[in-house]
């Protein structure tokens, strides 16, 4: 399953979607989910990092050129975007 969250990282919809994340699912940071890149810490990274996705313009618009310039971040395009909803049957979007 595909879950979008676009909630700031410490929210309740944030803190909901890493309860539920299955092994098989993937996690797409858009909007404001985006600023969990200054939040090394945060849980997700730890437990899920390998399933984690930030939409690049979403990245861009609030700042964050750097971080995407070291290469170190799962950072995917519209393109990408779309090719993930295919990939999977099923999608949650968390608001």
């Amino acid at each position: 399953m595909l879950h979008i969250l676009n909630k700031a990282p410490h929210s309740d919809a944030a803190q909901q979607v890493l309860q539920v994340l299955g092994k098989d699912d993937v996690l797409l940071l858009i909007e404001e989910a985006v600023q969990i890149i200054v939040y090394p810490d945060w849980e997700g990274w730890k437990q899920h990092s390998s399933r984690i996705y930030l939409l690049e313009e979403d990245v861009l618009s609030r700042g964050f050129q750097a971080e995407i310039l070291s290469g170190s971040l799962p950072v995917v395009n519209i393109s990408k975007f779309v090719s993930l909803t295919e990939q999977h049957k099923q999608s949650v979007t968390w608001y």
